[in-house]
């Protein structure tokens, strides 16, 4: 499954997606931890560093999305659904990064803190959640419906 492209079949399309968002998403974790405790841990001016931090995050999952929609096209498999969630979740983190980007570096206020603060944590437990049925799926050896696509 990891050399070769799905068939036709759906289920095995489903897989191919489920995969293609569980390993884009293991090694953009690891990567953008390393890269957070950089930017958090350099000497710079805490609002070029506050600038920094928001821009390239937001940016970060933009390239996320992006990636995984190339390989789904590169590999010409189809979106499974919780593939399609995986990527509004973070449209919408990309999003929330914006808003706080504005919120403290042009604005120079602090009004969306507690926003901030939940939304980011409900949007990695809902991703954590979705990307989990990947693996539950191969561990439980379930067999995917329609309602996967």
């Amino acid at each position: 499954m990891l050399t070769g492209f799905p068939s036709k079949d759906w289920r095995e399309q489903v897989e191919h997606s489920l995969l293609i968002v569980t390993a884009v998403s293991f090694g953009f974790h690891f990567l953008g931890r390393f890269i957070s405790d950089a930017i958090l841990s350099a000497s710079i001016d805490p609002a070029a560093k506050r600038q920094l931090y928001y821009l390239f995050f937001a940016l970060y999952e933009v390239i996320y999305v992006a990636l995984i929609v190339k390989l789904h096209m590169m590999r010409d498999c189809v979106f499974a659904r919780y593939s399609r969630f995986v990527c509004f979740l973070s449209a919408a983190m990309a999003t929330l990064l914006m808003a706080r980007y504005v919120d403290r570096v042009i604005l120079e206020a602090d009004l969306l803190r507690n926003v901030f603060k939940y939304c980011v944590a409900g949007i990695n437990v809902a991703t954590l959640l979705v990307i989990g049925a990947y693996p539950a799926f191969r561990v439980f050896n379930l067999v995917p419906s329609k309602r996967w696509v």
